[in-house]
């Protein structure tokens, strides 16, 4: 038996070398060993209050995130992400370059010490001073609430302020504290817990790395849970189409009066409480007066609402997003003359075309110019004036000026001449009407 194992020996190893070498070469076409670089892995820092006092800090300057090569079997390395590894700098190793070695190691523990290397290899760290200061909390709310509401009021339940503190060279460039309420689908007052997010000066958010450096306090000192605080929020109602009024001051100069005052927009839309909402009687009249003193020719002013809105002292605002700008015209006229705005739906429409598509400027009212004859105040109402206006022209297609014959009481006549501008198009075909045209 003895001699049968002994037998040729030195082909039996040289077999065994040859099978490895084989398993070797088959192991590396079907899974070779690549390198690949994972990046952005992120440094824990330990032992810190080894090298600090009480009121000092270490500040990371380089080397706070890292990449790692790492050179392993494909099958391993294909799998791998930044997750997988952890990359301390124990700062009992900090040097008198003021680096700390790091060290990697990984989940899979087929990777080994030797198959990885780190860049950079260490970390450059800053003993600094530790500060802290006072910081406003800006609520910043998303989302919406159920219609009709809007958000109204908000107040931070722990303070209006919080204390920072960390190393020096992070609390100096803080510019904004901002509490991130999401108040979608709220539909009465209530409370939320909101995250607290910093700012830079520049206005980008602090990273992870940035945050963790830093202590957040309640104005008493007292540490945030979790970087939280709590948002009482109020919420008004919305009131819509709220008339905007003009008190005029003066009087025109002699001969003059005022025919007619408008604003751009004519009403709008105001969200306060309910208390502030009934004061205000179902309109808005604007702060400021508009003179008229001397005026013999129409005034046109601007207006801001959110001025008149700040001056009645009341819980009332504009929508988010509106335009607090108020266009006021004031149409001054002779005694003997007045403007009439008449509604297109008055105007008697002859021979109107009926397989044409019209469209009418203006739209909605024309404007009719009147003088008294006698020069004496117009006296007179729209219901008084008669409008007709021939659209035979308009049976082919273009582009056609029309003028509105004016009928007025006999004591009157129109100041200029009054004209629509008119469209005429054959009508679009479409699956509908092409169906309804092969029936007939």
């Amino acid at each position: 038996m003895k001699r049968k194992l002994t037998r040729n020996i030195g082909l039996k190893i040289l077999s065994l070398l040859v099978a490895y070498l084989i398993w070797l070469l088959v192991i590396s076409i079907d899974d070779p060993i690549i390198s690949d670089v994972i990046r952005d892995v992120p440094v824990q820092i330990l032992n810190e209050n080894s090298v600090t006092a009480i009121d000092r800090t270490v500040s990371v300057l380089e080397g706070d995130t890292v990449s790692i090569r790492v050179k392993e079997r494909r099958s391993i390395v294909e799998n791998l992400n930044k997750d997988d590894f952890t990359v301390v700098a124990d700062l009992e190793n900090l040097n008198a370059m003021d680096a700390v070695p790091l060290y990697a190691t990984c989940s899979d523990q087929s990777v080994t010490w030797d198959e990885m290397e780190i860049y950079p290899a260490s970390m450059k760290v800053q003993i600094e001073l530790n500060k802290q200061s006072e910081f406003n909390i800006t609520v910043r709310t998303s989302g919406q609430p159920e219609s009709p509401y809007e958000v109204g009021a908000t107040a931070v339940v722990e303070g209006p302020t919080v204390l920072i503190a960390g190393p020096e060279s992070l609390v100096d460039i803080i510019g904004q504290v901002v509490a991130e309420v999401d108040v979608s689908g709220m539909a009465e007052d209530g409370r939320k817990t909101a995250a607290l997010t910093v700012y830079d000066k520049n206005g980008t958010a602090f990273t992870e790395a940035q945050r963790s450096r830093l202590q957040i306090k309640d104005s008493s000192g007292v540490l945030l849970d979790g970087n939280e605080v709590n948002v009482r929020i109020t919420l008004w109602e919305t009131m819509a189409d709220i008339p905007v009024e003009v008190e005029l001051e003066g009087e025109p100069m002699e001969g003059y009066q005022v025919s007619q005052v408008s604003t751009v927009p004519v009403t709008v839309n105001l969200v306060g409480t309910q208390e502030a909402l009934a004061r205000l009687d179902g309109k808005i009249v604007l702060k400021d007066k508009i003179s008229v003193a001397g005026a013999l020719q129409s005034i046109t002013a601007t207006a801001n609402l959110e001025e008149t809105l700040e001056a009645l002292d009341e819980d009332l605002r504009l929508p988010e997003g509106s335009d607090p700008t108020v266009t006021i015209t004031v149409q001054i006229e002779k005694t003997a003359d007045r403007t009439f705005s008449i509604p297109l739906s008055d105007i008697e429409i002859l021979n109107r075309p009926e397989d044409m598509t019209l469209t009418v400027s203006p739209s909605d009212v024309i404007s009719v110019s009147v003088h008294s004859i006698d020069n004496t105040t117009v006296d007179i109402t729209e219901s008084d004036i008669q409008a007709k206006a021939d659209f035979a022209p308009c049976a082919e297609p273009g582009n056609y000026e029309i003028p509105v014959e004016i009928l007025l009481p006999n004591e009157y006549v129109l100041t200029s001449q009054v004209t629509l501008v008119v469209t005429s198009a054959e009508p679009e075909i479409t699956p509908e009407n092409a169906t309804e045209a092969a029936e007939g």
